[in-house]
């Protein structure tokens, strides 16, 4: 529990300049994670992703005076928290800020551990998706002083200000705060950046670029990009505190894009929830990159039903080479179920259309709904097939704190007791996810499946062919070599036998 409350109580600290205040966000390790079984985990050669929510926090914090701000991705050189602690500590920041996640929250709760340990009077802020989710007992049970809960950029820079006027910080937006060392609620519970459009274009040049590579593109290093957030809809699965979406204007997504390309960058992946949501909008950004001939290839998540296929020629045109669709199930009632709010004819519809104007295709699928059945599952499998996406990719659905199958099972008594709760408390390394959705098809009966899918789609004659065809250099065939393996192993994996609780 966290033993420093008295310190961020009393607001005690000497006045300082916002340049002369030094802090480190952390993307912390994957060191440690949850284990799922149910996926791929790092070392499995898929690459590493740039942490857009720390750069992002980063770049805003310094546009606002706090020069003295460095971001520090652990993932890279795959750090215990120990190990990322002591790296930090060396540097002797003033603050910390941590994200994170549900499946590295030890790693977040232990590296917060040992910079307490290693710079006693270090102020430590915890934010991330998990910590939306169980804020309270984040807050509560670990060694940080603060918890963003949302949209950080606002709310953090105004704890800062107080920090560096050496006062206790107002009630702002989603943050938590201890009194006398308890947690307390903040009035606004969630924080919401103000205006998305006034946030400055992430700067890349924070943490190393050129290390950032994926096992699906042929360029040497790649970057990711965000250029709305929130969505309206509410997926069972996901978790979703914004519904609705704020979007950044065209002129900034393409002056992004001519950065990126400036730096050499040639390969994006932009990782909003669906980059379609306003046509004029993709239309102006397409317009726009093709107005000042930016080279860059990039990729997209979009909604089957939104579909269009004027834009899409248009995207295609602009340098958009792959889009990415959530399809999640061929059983028209699993689907209805699921809260997608779309058809498996759009689907089907949606991905025509893509591979007509020639891009590739990638869609998601899962096995573990709630009531699903065998036969659901197996209409799945087919499904994918006669989609024939250039991948696909298959899980056992997890059950997320925050989410809504989440709580349908704990409601049920499907899932007995909320382990997620019990494991923000008393996090563990490695921890073994202890219940998925059996109401219907067991554990084991989920995995096989996930890895018949794998078996049935991968290993036809026509997805190797595409797949050698492909290959442009002897790196990409080393990487697409190492991926096969893992797919291959995977497929065969037998399902871990875990103690029931």
């Amino acid at each position: 529990m966290n033993n420093n409350s008295n310190r961020n109580d009393n607001g005690r600290g000497e006045p300082r300049t916002r340049a002369a205040l030094k802090t480190i966000l952390v993307q912390p390790p994957p060191a440690q994670a949850v284990q799922s079984y149910f996926t791929f985990h790092k070392g499995d050669g898929l690459g590493d992703k740039p942490p857009q929510g720390i750069m992002s926090l980063a770049t805003y914090l310094i546009s606002k005076g706090f020069k003295d701000t460095s971001c520090f991705d652990a993932q890279l050189d795959d750090l215990s928290p120990e190990e990322t602690a002591r790296q930090v500590a060396t540097l002797k920041p003033d603050v910390v800020g941590i994200t994170a996640w549900t499946d590295f929250w030890y790693s977040a709760w232990k590296t917060a551990k040992e910079v307490r340990r290693l710079l006693p009077d270090c102020t430590i802020i915890l934010g991330g998706p998990h910590c939306s989710v169980f804020p309270e007992e984040s807050l509560e049970y670990s060694e940080a002083d603060y918890l963003i809960v949302g949209d950080g950029e606002d709310t953090l820079h105004d704890l800062l200000l107080a920090l560096v006027g050496g006062r206790r910080p107002d009630d702002l937006p989603g943050l938590w705060q201890c009194d006398n060392g308890r947690p307390v609620q903040p009035t606004q519970k969630i924080a919401m950046v103000n205006d998305i459009t006034a946030l400055p274009v992430v700067d890349r040049l924070l943490l190393p670029y050129r290390r950032y590579t994926s096992v699906l593109s042929d360029k040497e290093f790649e970057t990711t990009m965000i250029t709305s957030r929130g969505c309206p809809y509410k997926c069972v699965f996901c978790k979703m505190d914004v519904q609705k979406v704020y979007a950044r204007k065209p002129e900034q997504v393409v002056d992004e894009f001519r950065k990126i390309a400036e730096l050499g960058i040639t390969d994006v992946q932009i990782y909003d929830d669906t980059f379609t949501w306003g046509k004029q909008r993709v239309i102006d950004i397409c317009e726009g990159i093709l107005d000042n001939k930016i080279n860059v290839r990039w990729a997209i998540r979009d909604r089957a039903n939104r579909a269009d296929p004027e834009v899409y020629e248009l995207m295609k045109r602009a340098g958009c080479y792959r889009i990415h669709y959530g399809v999640e199930t061929g059983s028209p009632q699993v689907l209805k179920e699921s809260g997608k709010f779309m058809t498996l004819e759009q689907a089907e519809s949606a991905i025509a259309i893509a591979k007509e104007t020639g891009f590739q295709t990638m869609a998601y699928y899962m096995f573990g709904f709630l009531d699903e059945t065998h036969e659901d599952a197996l209409q799945t499998i087919d499904f994918s097939i006669k989609l024939d996406t250039d991948y696909a990719v298959y899980a056992v659905l997890i059950p997320y704190p925050g989410t809504a199958i989440y709580d349908r099972a704990l409601e049920r008594g499907i899932i007995p007791v909320d382990h997620w709760r019990d494991f923000t408390k008393n996090p563990v390394a490695d921890y073994r996810i202890p219940h998925v959705i059996e109401n219907i098809l067991d554990r084991d009966t989920l995995i096989g499946l996930k890895n018949l899918g794998l078996r049935k789609y991968y290993f036809r004659p026509k997805q190797i062919f595409r797949e050698v065809r492909k290959v442009g250099s002897f790196r990409e065939l080393v990487r697409k070599g190492k991926m096969a393996f893992h797919v291959a192993n995977d497929s065969l994996k037998l399902a871990p036998r875990l103690p029931i609780s």
